[in-house]
């Protein structure tokens, strides 16, 4: 063990009470760490609690490593470090914007989504602005293809403003859009700006691929798009044509399909 206790944080936590939980941890505000936690080691209230957690987790082993999975030990029974890794961990690789700001500069605010946040940083003065990020490796093709997509609506009036890029210890893994403020989620009564937002959007031949109703923010009489992770390119027009149909039933639906707390505004 290090001559310290080290300062621990658990940034981010996925906890499965059948399987494998995840942790993403900070080890004294500098090296983070990914931490697998095996199935029936401890109860999902202790690990969804970060002090209760840290109290029960094994001592950190020592070295330069990022990876790890905590097991049952085969002989006494306690939970212990089973193994340890240093691996190169995947990023996001369509990094076409000039801005890249390290995640660990953040402060971050109101909680969105699992991975959503609104963050002040520097660089952005007081204002607060939107950070959306992979958590866990698994999570990162989705942030690329959104990344992507917002390269291919940059300067366009589609979707909220895409400040830069996120990174991690050199790798990119999400990114910052500007906060829209003083908006709400579409109704029926908003199809003509959904279908102008949506419209300019098919123009560049771009499907959006989720049409629900929490995807549009409704704004100073206008329609902004949100969450790209589905967005297709080089699509059919009799595809594009479709998408634009549905819009309305989209726009009618109750089931509450892609309800969220608003992505980029106030409640």
């Amino acid at each position: 063990m290090a001559d310290h206790s080290p300062n621990i944080q658990v940034l981010q936590a996925s906890v499965d009470p059948e399987y494998e939980s995840e942790f993403h941890i900070l080890v004294d505000n500098k090296f983070v760490k990914y931490i697998t936690i095996d199935a029936g080691l401890y109860d999902c209230d202790d690990m969804c609690f970060a002090p209760s957690l840290l109290s029960l987790m094994p001592p950190l082993p020592p070295g330069d490593w990022n990876k790890g999975r905590i097991s049952r030990n085969p002989k006494t029974g306690d939970p212990h470090f089973s193994a340890v890794l240093r691996e190169q961990l995947p990023g996001i690789t369509t990094t076409w914007h000039p801005t890249q700001i390290d995640h660990l500069e953040l402060r971050q605010g109101r909680k969105l989504r699992t991975n959503v946040y609104e963050v002040t940083c520097p660089g952005f003065s007081s204002t607060t602005v939107i950070a959306k990020f992979a958590r866990f490796e698994w999570e990162v093709p989705q942030l690329e293809a959104e990344t992507t997509a917002y390269s291919w609506i940059e300067g366009q009036q589609i979707g909220p403003a895409f400040l830069g890029h996120l990174t991690e210890e050199g790798r990119v893994i999400g990114f910052l859009i500007g906060q829209v403020t003083g908006c709400r989620h579409a109704t029926p009564e908003d199809l003509p700006l959904c279908r102008s937002v949506l419209s300019r959007l098919h123009r560049l031949g771009i499907k959006h691929g989720d049409i629900n109703k929490h995807n549009f923010l409704i704004h100073d009489e206008r329609a902004t798009l949100i969450d790209f992770d589905c967005a297709s390119r080089l699509t059919s027009c009799d595809e594009l044509d479709v998408e634009l149909h549905d819009l309305l039933d989209q726009l009618r639906d109750t089931s509450g399909r892609g309800g969220r707390v608003v992505e980029s505004g106030p409640r």
